[in-house]
């Protein structure tokens, strides 16, 4: 695979730099709201303008009080009493555009920034953990008095590594907890209080020095949470799952009417409840509760299915009997980590005799096993186990096993959808860029984006990502109509019917509350586009890119009159190939240098230096221009040329004779020496030597490589075939060349595609 998600990250992040005066928060010092109440919130951050208001993804009385600066805004947010508790993003807009969000906890308990004493319980108190010290405060107790303190940092974002300390009145811990996976690092303490008096709860970082920035929100008195759901994966229709955490656990009923999807379950009509909002996954194949008992297996149905269960005890084991074709291959997958559960699970293989046959733990980065099983001939049923290795057993101790048959025939296709836009700004009659990439899983074709949400006057052009490109420069343009913020919904259909909606990289939410990283906001703003414009100059109609060339991008701007400097900057819908992790750029559509245009100059130019490889068979491409404060650390306004959709130019094509398809003549004793004909083509100003690379091959087969020189352009590749390759079809061969455009550097080397080739295998008569 080309790339995954942190390369487009890396080169599409000038796409989201800020418009003129376009809001950043720096802090908000209390970092939830109280539902059915009113809550005091002061956020601190940059360019808030002269009357900001909070963008929160439902409705919501705000009154922003007198006072308030650039720098800083204090609000006082009521809200209903039916905004259902959970975890939500919250953004400052104002005529600037929106800001990034922060990530806030809503629920029904009193929101309070966090203080040395706090008179009444529950309360959920805001505040830092500061350097290598303990921040405390104090409370009020009943003997016998039953008492949660919870802290909830890395769910909202925050680096802390939270330890939970509690004292009674003479400084005796009672408890103490640090942060568990089931809870994603966060931490939880349960505690009945011994006698009336005062007690002291302390927070600090695990090594007393919190890698970033380190906000927590302490919850303290009694509340309800659910810490997962069983069956916590469901088919489509109508059933009903367990919420998991308080001792009484309540059932809600769920309607699946799409798969694959992620399903926001509601919460009981009783109770307080808070924390991140339970959900269930909604499958696309048969789904079952498993129903093992010690000493019997369950029968499971044939074909891809997925069976939850629960080890209810230390150290038990489910077996399921699952129906199998002799010699062929099952993939078993347990999920129990992964679904924050408390299990370490281990997965065996067995036999009809309850014998061992194969056993795998855990998985690279994962406790979870996963294991790829041969089934031996005349077999026709197996056992699989699920075992707690760990002998952490209980209600909560829940497991999910997928069973999918590895039948032969058309892989799976699949594809995600990403952007690393976190906001979008629009100025009257401009036009913003949104980079949306794709990883594909088997799926080449087409795929075509849309928007729900979007606000007024504005729409999306360039919303097709050709087939087998990497994703596209999507433009929103806006008219002149008047409209506020939005938070949109962004979604990409394929040709077979698939959809995906494209979800913002990095968001801290993203595998915990995967919707929230799903709002992008659109935002209007009170920018004048005519007064800087970038436009292309003289690019020409037919511009293409040639692998390890260069390509002039010249532009022209249109912009006020004042000393500023513009910035240029290259933008591509390229997924640059990552090297540990991080983009190579030796690899990647880059721009040869830094660019910046003097106050008076209205003409520039930004140099594409291009890979010797490009796998994508276009790419889109603009310019950003930044115009820039006087000290060149504020971007005062932003513009993009129009994007250009350039077709990758071949300088190197093979092709081969009878379209690839050749017959081989199979000796018993010899074997078998096939040609394999064809010819090169060289284009874009290439004249040198092609070597020729014939990969693929069955066992025991070779193929030299082959050189053409300059000048030639026919070529016999010879394929030595053993007396052993069985008669029939040999497909998977792939054909491919390579060339050094320039002479002066032999090791920079373009590469052609690659071409099928099938060898018919036929006995001699």
């Amino acid at each position: 695979m080309r790339s995954t998600a942190g390369g487009l990250l890396a080169l599409f992040v000038l796409s989201a730099l800020a418009t003129a005066a376009e809001p950043n928060l720096r802090n908000v010092n209390v970092r939830g709201l109280q539902v059915g109440g009113t809550t005091t919130l002061t956020v601190e951050g940059d360019d808030l303008g002269t009357a900001p208001r909070l963008l929160l993804p439902f409705a919501a009385k705000q009154d922003r009080k007198p006072g308030a600066t650039a720098q800083q805004a204090t609000f006082d947010v009521t809200l209903a009493a039916d905004v259902a508790p959970g975890y939500y993003n919250l953004r400052m807009a104002t005529d600037g555009g929106v800001s990034s969000p922060v990530v806030i906890g809503v629920d029904r308990l009193p929101q309070r920034p966090f203080a040395a004493e706090t008179a009444v319980v529950p309360v959920a108190l805001h505040g830092p953990a500061v350097g290598s010290s303990a921040v405390e405060t104090k409370f009020p107790g009943k003997a016998g008095q039953k008492v949660l303190v919870e802290v909830e940092a890395q769910r909202l974002g925050s680096k802390l590594r939270p330890v939970i300390h509690l004292y009674n009145s003479k400084r005796l811990q009672l408890a103490w907890t640090w942060g568990k996976p089931a809870l994603d690092g966060d931490a939880r303490l349960e505690a009945t209080l011994p006698s009336d008096g005062e007690y002291t709860v302390a927070v600090h970082d695990t090594e007393y020095g919190p890698p970033g920035v380190s906000f927590f929100r302490l919850k303290i008195g009694q509340w309800s949470f659910v810490d997962g759901v069983f069956p916590p994966v469901v088919a489509k229709g109508k059933q009903t799952v367990e919420l998991l955490g308080p001792a009484a656990p309540p059932r809600v009923d769920v309607d699946a009417v799409q798969a694959p999807a992620t399903l926001l379950l509601p919460w009981p009509k009783e109770g307080t409840w808070s924390g991140p909002r339970p959900t269930v996954t909604v499958s696309a194949h048969r789904e079952i509760v498993g129903q093992s008992t010690a000493g019997k297996a369950q029968d499971l149905p044939a074909g891809p299915v997925g069976v939850c269960g629960r080890l209810l005890t230390p150290f038990e084991e489910d077996r399921y009997r699952v129906p199998v074709t002799p010699g062929s291959k099952v993939r078993f997958e347990v999920f129990a980590e992964r679904l924050g559960s408390p299990l370490d699970a281990t997965l065996v293989v067995r036999n009809d005799a309850g014998a061992a046959l194969a056993q795998v733990e855990d998985t690279p980065g994962s406790l979870d096993p996963i294991l790829e099983y041969a089934v031996p001939d005349k077999v026709t049923s197996i056992l699989v186990g699920v075992v707690d290795a760990q002998g952490r057993g209980g209600p909560k101790a829940v497991y999910r096993l997928v069973v999918e048959p590895q039948a032969a025939g058309p892989e799976k296709k699949s594809f995600r959808l990403f952007t690393s836009a976190q906001r979008v700004g629009v100025p009257v009659g401009g036009r913003s860029v949104v980079p949306v990439g794709v990883e594909r899983h088997g799926y080449q074709g087409s795929i075509t984006l849309s928007a729900n949400g979007l606000p007024p006057g504005v729409k999306l052009e360039g919303t097709t990502i050709p087939a087998g490109a990497d994703g596209t420069l999507v433009t929103v343009v806006r008219d002149a109509s008047p409209g506020d913020a939005a938070i949109t919904t962004w979604r990409g259909r394929a040709e077979d019917g698939q959809e995906q909606i494209v979800v913002v990289k990095g968001h801290p939410l993203e595998r915990l509350q995967p919707w929230l990283a799903e709002e992008l906001p659109v935002a209007p703003t009170t920018g004048k586009a005519a007064e800087f414009q970038v436009d292309w100059r003289g690019l020409p109609a037919d511009a293409g890119l040639v692998a390890a060339g260069k390509l002039l991008l010249p532009v022209k701007l249109t912009r006020p009159t004042s000393p500023s400097v513009v910035r240029l900057a290259l933008v591509t819908s390229e997924l640059p190939p990552l090297v540990n992790n991080q983009p190579d750029l030796t690899k990647s559509l880059r721009q040869e240098k830094p660019v910046e245009l003097a106050a008076t100059a209205t003409d520039g130019e930004v140099t594409l230096l291009l890979p010797p490889e490009l796998t994508s068979p276009g790419y889109d491409v603009t310019v950003q221009a930044e115009l820039l404060s006087a000290d060149k650390r504020t971007v005062l306004a932003t513009a993009f040329a129009p994007v250009k959709r350039l077709a990758v130019r071949p300088s190197l094509i093979l092709t081969v004779e009878g379209n690839g398809r050749i017959e081989a003549k199979l000796d018993p004793k010899t074997g078998a020496t096939v040609p394999v004909k064809g010819k090169v083509e060289r284009r874009e100003g290439l004249t040198g030597e092609v070597a020729l690379t014939l990969t693929g091959l069955p066992p025991g087969a070779h193929a030299d490589p082959v050189t053409v020189k300059a000048g030639a352009t026919e070529f016999t590749v010879n394929v030595v075939l053993p007396p052993n390759v069985p008669v029939g079809e040999v497909k998977g061969l792939k054909l491919s060349g390579t060339a050094a455009p320039d002479a002066k550097q032999p090791n920079i080397r373009v590469r052609s595609r690659e071409v099928e080739v099938t060898l018919v295998v036929m006995a001699a008569k």
